[in-house]
């Protein structure tokens, strides 16, 4: 199931706490590239189908390969790339509210898939209720 793309932003901003929604879209959009980098093409891609315009994009643009990274550089490639004003433990909370609501809005299936390929570091980064067995 795809759903609408404003709805999308709009959870991920509230799960996040982020009041405006081009910072949330922003923090989606960082977090979906990020991730896209460090899991299969093909992950990448069953993933981005299931996400609206640029959210689905961005998870299947992979501009490098993130072979290996940790949960650690993972959250401080996404801080880093939504840019001025986000520290890492806003970094942590928007890539868990991204899982959450793209869990609960169709994704669940797709983000589980992607999971199983990243270390077991990146557990507390799914630890979502929407994202729960």
């Amino acid at each position: 199931m795809r759903t609408d793309y404003d709805t999308l932003v709009d959870d991920i901003a509230a799960r996040a706490d982020i009041g405006n929604l081009a910072s949330a879209e922003r923090a989606a959009i960082e977090t979906l590239v990020t991730l896209g980098e460090c899991v299969s093409t093909d992950e990448a891609a069953a993933l981005g189908v299931c996400l609206p315009g640029a959210l689905g994009d961005a998870v299947t643009e992979r501009p490098d390969s993130r072979d290996g990274i940790t949960a650690e550089g993972f959250v401080e490639l996404v801080a880093e790339r939504e840019g001025i004003g986000v520290d890492e433990a806003d970094a942590v909370r928007h890539v868990r509210a991204v899982v959450a609501s793209v869990a609960a809005h169709g994704g669940h299936d797709e983000l589980q898939r992607a999971r199983r390929e990243l270390p077991e570091g990146f557990a507390p980064l799914f630890e979502t209720a929407e994202f729960a067995n």
